[in-house]
């Protein structure tokens, strides 16, 4: 006995424009395009080569699992949104089945019979139409709100990059400034030894520019590995490995920011994307409460069905069908209101969430100011130190080559110029990272 048995089933999908859904799903926040770098053809930047505070973000960009991760929570929000809106497009299938039977029953004769049948059905069933809108709303508030969050995450990480970019150039430019000090301190070793070998200066001088020579030899040595340090926090921020030092071809920004801090915290308060996020999900609690509360009306139900079947793939018998319904709640062991006020609740934790955030904002912006404003007055105050530090140093170097000067001043001039150099790279390396902490804060990469 041979049997062949055929099954073929398919679902065909069509995008249909309810303009009464539509005029409704349009919230604020998707008015301004999220746009997520660095595009999937940038060519990323290669590590051996000298690399710019913009070439690290790309790097970071690429590899940040953050990032991605924020991605592909845009990709399921936009399948969550789909799904919503094909609720409302029909479905169609088809089936074929051929087959033999042989049967054989007690005082009935054996029987042999072959069979193909063969149908099209088509179904459409709507139920709670204002319901279907709300949940395509809903998910296209949460596509939103995917967006707003993979803005966020992609701030925050240009942010990171940044601090750690201009660390290790602090760190690389610390070594410098040792290594300078370290060549004064070896010339002023070499020429104490030479003046007393001439019997000119005492030992004790000697032994006063050595030890001086031996710690700024081991302060370049903690410079150093600072920069190892650094050069390993920037890989790490940009989701690399790599064995070398990176090659900076930036400078430790200190661009001018011109807007006040009122200027600055109006620019938060509408571009963060945390804050843009904390409004959708106040929509999100709002349509979720009236959604509950659509819970104390009728539902209503709107369908219609037709199919053609028939024998040997001839689909002559057809059958149409156009239905509605209603169901009315009576009594639901408290279940919608219950849900009624879980809503509620969760709308006012909502509320108080975007209230805290709001104020969690203001702290950020305002303290990011008075850091980029502290670093700001700083650095001209840095500039006249060093210069006068120099001269100081120049004058006592000149005051001891003449035996006119000791040691100790001489030590000290040579010391408060070092210092005063730190201090200038300090108050420049303060001033460009407190100026993206505060580009963070206020939503701007």
């Amino acid at each position: 006995m041979k049997k062949y048995l055929f099954l073929i089933s398919f679902s065909l999908i069509a995008n249909l424009s309810v303009a009464d859904l539509r005029a409704q799903t349009a919230p604020a926040a998707a008015q301004q395009p999220v746009v997520s770098f660095p595009k999937p053809d940038d060519p990323l930047p290669s590590l051996d080569s000298s690399l710019s505070v913009h070439d690290c973000v790309h790097i970071a960009m690429y590899n940040s699992p953050r990032i991605i991760s924020a991605q592909l929570g845009v990709q399921s929000a936009e399948v969550a949104l789909s799904n919503a809106k094909n609720t409302l497009l029909p479905t169609v299938s088809a089936q074929a089945q051929t087959g033999y039977v042989n049967e054989k029953f007690i005082g009935v004769p054996r029987s042999n019979d072959d069979y193909v049948n063969s149908s099209i059905d088509a179904a459409l069933t709507i139920s709670g139409l204002t319901d279907i809108g709300r949940t395509i709303r809903m998910q296209k508030l949460e596509l939103d709100r995917a967006k707003l969050s993979l803005s966020d995450a992609e701030n925050s990480l240009v942010a990171r990059v940044k601090s750690a970019y201009y660390g290790l150039l602090a760190a690389q430019r610390t070594v410098k400034i040792r290594t300078q000090s370290r060549d004064l301190y070896q010339e002023q070793y070499n020429r104490t030894k030479a003046f007393y070998d001439q019997g000119l200066r005492p030992k004790v001088d000697v032994t006063t520019a050595e030890v001086d020579l031996n710690n700024a030899i081991l302060s370049l040595i903690r410079a150093k590995n600072l920069v190892k340090t650094q050069n390993a926090l920037l890989a790490n921020v940009m989701g690399v490995t790599y064995a070398g030092e990176f090659k900076l071809s930036g400078e430790i920004e200190t661009e001018d920011f011109p807007l006040s801090f009122d200027e600055a915290l109006a620019q938060a308060y509408q571009n963060r994307p945390d804050i843009r996020s904390s409004k959708v999900a106040l929509n999100i609690s709002e349509i979720k409460l009236r959604q509950a509360k659509a819970g104390y009306w009728p539902t209503f139900t709107l369908g219609a069905a037709f199919s053609k079947s028939g024998d040997e793939f001839k689909l002559d018998n057809d059958q149409t069908r156009l239905f509605a319904g209603v169901e009315i709640p009576i009594f639901s062991a408290f279940k919608v209101y219950n849900g009624v006020k879980s809503a509620r609740i969760n709308l006012t934790a909502a509320q108080n969430s975007d209230r805290s955030l709001a104020n969690d904002v203001y702290l950020e912006v305002q303290n990011a100011f008075v850091r980029l404003n502290e670093a700001a007055e700083s650095i001209p105050v840095a500039k006249s130190n060093v210069d006068k530090a120099k001269e100081n140093m120049g004058l006592a170097q000149g005051r001891y080559n003449e035996g006119i000067g000791d040691m100790i001043s001489l030590k000290d001039a040579q010391v408060a110029y070092t210092d005063s150099e730190l201090s200038l790279l300090t108050a420049r390396y303060d001033y460009a990272v407190a100026l993206a902490e505060l580009k963070q804060a206020m939503g701007v990469k």
